[in-house]
This record gives C-alpha cells, structure tokens and sequence, in this order.
C-alpha cells in the first residue's frame, strides 16, 4: 500500500494533536503570546506566529503540554517542535479536517494517546 504524501503529512500532524486532546491541568487562562512566561515562548515557538489565532481552549491545552515537554531529551523535543511546526503551516480548514477525524474517532482513550504520543515523540 503506497501512502499519499499529503495524507502522510497530515498522519503526523494529527499526533501533534494529541498533545491538544491530552489531559489539561493547572491552566487557569491561556494568554496572549507576550503574557506567557519566557520558558511558555520557548517550548512552544513553533506556534508563535499562529499563537494569537488559536482559540483559548488550544491555547490552554498548548500551555498544559510545557512541562511535558521540558521534561523531554533534546532530540524528542526537537520532534515535537517540529510538529508543532507543521500543525503551524496549516491551515483553518485542514486543522479542522484533522481535529475532526481525531473527534471521530472512537479508539482515542487515553491509552491510544499515549501510545501515539510515545510514537509521535520518537519519529524522526
């Protein structure tokens, strides 16, 4: 079976969803791109040009995701990052597209996500 670049690209966008769609704790308001802390700006770069576009539950969600990615080596960090960047390039309708086939999909417990996630984070 040969894989479509496009759907390829969107595959794994879609597990950098699942750092939007994993628990949020802790987040009393996500705010604006200057009001974040400098450590907030630096774990999540990749999305500061889309940062003030996001809606507020993703920007919470975003924020939720910092200490986990502090608590990456370098090289996973380096993987997420460069999701983040990909999910930064699309988009409003080809983010709805996958936040949508996410929703729609009934295996996305907890278990799938992190199972996902452990994928997303080793891919290269």
């Amino acid at each position: 079976m040969v894989t479509h670049p496009k759907h390829l690209a969107l595959t794994k966008i879609a597990f950098a969803l699942v750092i939007t769609y994993g628990s949020v704790s802790g987040v009393a308001h996500a705010q604006d791109w200057g009001q974040i802390t400098a450590t907030e700006q630096v774990m999540l770069q990749p999305l500061k040009s889309t940062w003030e576009q996001l809606p507020q539950s993703q920007r919470q969600q975003w924020l939720g995701r910092v200490n986990q990615l502090k608590n990456m080596t370098p090289e996973q960090r380096k993987n997420a990052q460069a999701r983040m960047e990909e999910w930064a390039s699309l988009s409003n309708q080809q983010r709805s597209q996958v936040n949508q086939q996410l929703k729609n999909d009934d295996q996305n417990n907890a278990k799938t996500r992190a199972k996902s996630w452990q994928m997303f984070i080793e891919q290269k």
